[in-house]
């Protein structure tokens, strides 16, 4: 996959001054040559942000989606995070160590860690974080499984008690989705299992939540008693953070072509989620800057909780049907934009990358589906395809599914929502058989939502086999070992087909030449960037 990052550098201007100067009242040290200042960040501003989904909550801990994600992680942090290179550091964590047999994690907090409500991070409100993480959060609940004890040793040391030895605890705690946000031990037990409401947004990031108007913007300011770390070459979701602007404002933009004439007129700073046929466009476009960044994959889960998708040769039926190839053609164009991978887990990532047992992804045999389909129980009955209306692609994938899902027997009807009751839907079998989807970047067997154990997210997957591998995912102690089990994954979903992966790809951004620093990483991200005013 090509990643690029096209970002216009800042330049620094170098000013020469040559001082020179004798007075009865005043003196200055002679420079010689002259003294060179380098010109410091500016801070302050507002940036405006065009954001194409409004998230159903900001409880980053509670919702793997996206737009949850992006907003939220300028709130809240974890104990320990994923740096630029996709490895665990610490973050809210001074350090951690592991008992030699590999079943106790004693982690240190950082000393005056602030929250946004004036209290500073403590040892219980860990132990409470992690206790609603266990009730909430699809990688809690995994994690969950192999927590004996989760105890506070003083008021900055917590120790947790694994039953069994689990490598993949660190994975899980560091998860960027549905991730460990340390809260307020009150809000964490008032909350509990009920997602955070605007009050409760209360975390140690280096934005804090205003406001929230429902439809239209969602509302950060920085938090002047923002506890920085001072690591400056991690990157990614730890290290040195900083709040150089005063506000973001994440507002609700669903047109691109809105997006693309606001920050044409200055009316928006940045813009996400533009369709990658307008990228010639922005190249061209004056005071304009293409941002890019992976972003996972698209698919279409079938509903396996009843027919016609509980019948293993239907599912079969509809891998051989589609041509993904053409569909990723028709929906992306831009070759720079996707990339043909039948992995689970994309190229760049790899610690977690297996090329083994994806054969079966680009099968594409219309005559093998309508023989599939004669030999299954499949009937002719309509099947719904239900995709979020304000996602282009999304939009587009269901439109080429529907047509060569007719061509070879099927019968189709496509069914449109907007997104959020689209995710409401979306949790009852009845109201679909398809869903077309995109997951952002997953660091873990456990953040696949996708192949969570009879849930909605999977359209009701069920498998011993997955289960059985996730277990060994968790007792794996070398890469040699992830490696085999994760060609075994690959295997197991092309054997199944709890889903049907289209491509991975790659989101394009806008953004102002005004903003400086930039790194979106996986998503947008705002602090350590500020904006030429």
């Amino acid at each position: 996959m090509h990643i690029k990052h096209t970002l216009k550098l800042f330049t620094i201007f170098i000013l020469a001054l040559v001082l020179v100067a004798c007075s009865n009242e005043s003196s200055s040290e002679e420079t010689g040559d002259g003294n060179t200042e380098v010109e410091e960040k500016q801070t302050g501003g507002t940036l405006d942000i065009a954001y194409a989904n409004e998230p159903d909550t900001l409880d980053i801990m509670q919702n793997a989606s996206s737009p949850t994600r992006d907003i939220a992680w300028h709130i809240f942090e974890t104990l320990v995070a994923l740096d630029k290179d996709f490895a665990v550091k610490p973050m809210i964590a001074e350090e951690y160590s592991i008992s030699d047999d590999q079943k106790v994690y004693t982690i240190t907090i950082r000393e005056d860690v602030n929250f946004h409500d004036g209290t500073t991070v403590s040892a219980e409100d860990v132990v409470a974080s992690i206790e609603r993480w266990r009730l909430v959060s699809s990688v809690g609940k995994v994690a969950s499984e192999y927590i004996e004890d989760v105890k506070e040793v003083d008021e900055l040391t917590v120790e947790i008690t694994l039953n069994e030895v689990y490598n993949g605890f660190l994975d899980d705690m560091a998860a960027p989705k549905t991730g460990l946000a340390i809260i307020p031990k009150a809000i964490a037990e008032e909350a509990g299992e009920k997602p955070l409401v605007p009050e409760q947004l209360i975390g140690t990031g280096p934005y804090q939540f205003e406001k929230w108007e429902r439809g239209n913007e969602i509302v950060l300011s920085k938090f002047d008693e923002y506890s920085q770390r001072v690591e400056t070459d991690w990157g990614g979701l730890t290290g040195k953070k900083e709040a150089t602007l005063d506000q973001l404002n994440f507002l609700i933009v669903k047109d691109p072509q809105v997006k693309l004439n606001g920050l044409k007129t200055d009316l928006y700073d940045y813009a996400q989620a533009i369709p990658t046929d307008l990228y010639e466009v922005i190249e061209t476009t004056p005071n304009t800057n293409p941002v890019t960044y992976i972003n996972g994959y698209s698919m279409i889960i079938p509903d396996k909780s009843e027919a016609p998708f509980d019948d293993l040769k239907v599912r079969q039926a509809l891998n051989q049907a589609v041509d993904k190839e053409a569909i990723a053609q028709s929906t992306y164009g831009n070759e720079e934009f996707y990339a043909m991978d039948g992995a689970l887990f994309d190229p760049t990532q790899t610690e977690l990358y297996s090329g083994e047992g994806i054969d079966a992804y680009l099968v594409h045999n219309p005559d093998k589906a309508k023989e599939l389909l004669e030999e299954s129980d499949y009937n002719g009955e309509p099947i719904t395809i239900m995709y979020a209306n304000n996602t282009e692609t999304y939009k587009r994938i269901a439109q080429m599914i529907q047509q060569q899902l007719e061509e070879v027997g099927f019968t189709v009807k496509l069914d449109p929502y907007e997104w959020a009751t689209y995710l409401e839907r979306w949790q009852d079998p009845s109201n679909w058989d398809i869903v077309v989807i995109g997951y952002s970047t997953r660091f873990s067997p456990n953040e696949l939502g996708f192949l969570v154990q009879d849930t909605g997210s999977s359209g009701w997957y069920n498998s011993e086999r997955w289960s059985e591998l996730m277990d060994q995912w968790g007792l794996a102690a070398s890469s040699e070992e992830r490696q085999e089990i994760l060609a075994e994954m690959n295997q197991t979903v092309y054997d199944e087909l709890p889903f049907l992966k289209v491509a991975n790809e790659t989101t394009l951004d806008i953004m102002s030449d005004e903003i400086q620093d930039y790194d979106a990483w996986i998503g947008p991200r705002f602090w350590n960037t500020y904006k030429n005013k």
